[in-house]
């Protein structure tokens, strides 16, 4: 058996130079997955529980680096399985199962490990592990919008990495703590642990150095720091492009697009919001990609494992086979025991095999499901170009208002030809105002992202809608504010909130139910 497992991670290896370089790093993980069943194996074959627990670690460690999380999920729980000893090993395994639960927004399951975790650790005196864990609670109190209890257990996490003196540890903790205060629009305080988090992390291009300084971006701009906003943000972006660390730098761009918007800049804000939809799409590609390599080592590793189960399993057959001739020339009795013993051994392969084939199965279905995931991802692209499509307008509409009003102001200032011209000019302009070449097209971007909106809005009302409440009530339902909407439509605040109020009336709701909240649902 072991000969053959041999030969066969021989041929996986041979191979490898003449695939290509996807393929490469494909064969990459299988050999270091293998690597590591092999010493499973080992530990299997010696009956050593403690060692067959830290393999299935580094196994489920191995997984989560892939993303494949309920791999990862499942080694573990064997990893526990045979530790049976509550001892530091366990709690840094139930830590590990908590923050993959927390991850996948599991935050009961992930309370009852942390829980857990926490009591072991106060027995053992194990202060790392009861850090660790205080801070995972904080994490899911804060998910979970109980920031005094998450204020709790950070501050409990804190005093122990102190303790500890770990850079790391309390570097996360006091960003932890930070966000929380970010939530509750307490952005001073915010600040400060923000930037004691920056004084910790010690590791100047680290993905935490990072993040840390774009939220001292983000809540300087809250504050009201534009310009010191601008300066962390920069900094974060630097690093983000050095590291070649995607989410961060689209982070950064968005917080650049933002603090720009706040300084009234909206050209440049634009511009960085273009940018970081241009990184999005390529995080996203690259996340898909991620993703597609992540599910394919699992597919070719269940695939790999049931054909080495089934070569195994035909190799028994083998010599159940030949012990069968051999005994059939002493007895036709102890013949027809074996051939029972036959039947009910390959009862049992054809099962597995069965089971094999679902795990296959499965892993295709999880395919399917991660480009459900990314159809919506780029569904969610669409309305955010939509979104920029209407600020292009209303910034369009803007100009030309501009202009048409200072040509007006000029024909009295010249002769009578020239007020002439001034005004023919100022009624093409506003005639050009008028038109609704850009609204026939936002129409028609709107209509593929929500195709049945209009039937069902139709269908709803008393009264047939006109042209601009059918123009209301799209933009209402792209979320925009009564301000952007009366920059779009070239009117003033007051006439969108009549507008509204008349369009509330020809509608099914109530009087004091939210007229975009009844239009968003639609």
């Amino acid at each position: 058996m072991n000969l053959i497992k041999n030969l066969l991670y021989i041929g996986i290896l041979t191979i490898t130079t003449l695939l290509p370089a996807q393929d490469k790093n494909v064969i990459a993980h299988e050999t270091k997955i293998s690597s590591i069943k092999n010493a499973l194996n080992r530990a299997e074959q010696l009956k050593d529980s403690v060692k067959m627990a830290q393999e299935y670690v580094h196994l489920a460690n191995y997984y989560k680096n892939l993303g494949l999380d309920s791999e990862a999920l499942k080694n573990y729980r064997v990893a526990q399985g045979l530790y049976i000893k509550k001892d530091t090993f366990y709690i840094n395994i139930n830590n590990d199962i908590a923050a993959i639960h927390h991850k996948l927004k599991n935050y009961n399951d992930a309370t009852l490990y942390l829980n857990e975790s926490v009591n072991l650790s106060e027995n053992l005196s194990y202060q790392k592990g009861l850090a660790t864990a205080s801070t995972l609670l904080g994490g899911v109190a804060e998910k979970q919008g109980n920031y005094e209890d998450a204020l709790t257990y950070q501050y409990t996490s804190l005093e122990i990495f102190q303790a500890l003196k770990d850079s790391t540890g309390l570097a996360i903790t006091y960003e932890n703590i930070g966000s929380i205060y970010e939530d509750l629009e307490q952005y001073d305080k915010a600040y400060g642990y923000f930037k004691k988090a920056y004084y910790f992390e010690s590791n100047a291009s680290s993905d935490l150095k990072i993040n840390i300084l774009n939220n001292l971006g983000d809540v300087n701009r809250k504050r009201g720091h534009i310009q010191k906003s601008l300066e962390y943000t920069q900094q974060a972006l630097t690093l983000a492009k050095s590291t070649q660390n995607i989410k961060q730098e689209e982070s950064g761009l968005k917080d650049l697009a933002r603090a720009y918007a706040d300084m009234g800049n909206f050209q440049q804000a634009y511009q960085y919001l273009l940018k970081q939809n241009v990184l999005n799409d390529q995080a996203f590609k690259q996340r898909n990609a991620d993703l597609v390599g992540a599910m394919e080592v699992l597919y070719h590793v269940k695939e790999k494992e049931a054909e080495l189960s089934l070569l195994n399993k035909q190799n028994q057959i083998n010599k159940t086979r030949q012990i069968a001739i051999i005994i059939a020339s002493c007895a036709m009795f102890i013949v027809f025991m074996v051939w029972l013993i036959y039947l009910k051994k390959r009862k049992r392969q054809e099962q597995r095999i069965l089971k094999y084939k679902q795990q296959i199965l499965q892993a295709d279905l999880d395919i399917k499901i991660a480009e459900e995931a990314s159809l919506k991802r780029e569904i969610e692209s669409k309305i955010s170009a939509l979104t920029n499509y209407s600020l292009n307008i209303a910034h369009k509409n803007k100009m030309l208002s501009n202009v048409s009003k200072t040509l007006t102001n000029l024909k009295s200032r010249n002769a009578d030809f020239v007020k002439s011209k001034i005004e023919s000019l100022a009624k093409e302009i506003d005639f050009d105002l008028a038109r609704g070449n850009e609204w026939n097209e936002l129409m028609g971007y709107f209509g593929k992202i929500h195709p049945n909106f209009f039937e069902k809005l139709n269908s709803e009302v008393n009264t047939k809608l006109s042209a601009s409440e059918l123009r209301l009530c799209m933009l209402l339902r792209l979320n925009l504010s009564s301000k952007e909407i009366a920059s779009i439509l070239h009117i003033t605040p007051e006439s969108v909130r009549i507008a509204r109020y008349r369009l509330r009336k020809k509608l099914p709701i109530d009087a004091k139910a939210d007229l975009q909240a009844y239009l968003l649902n639609l």
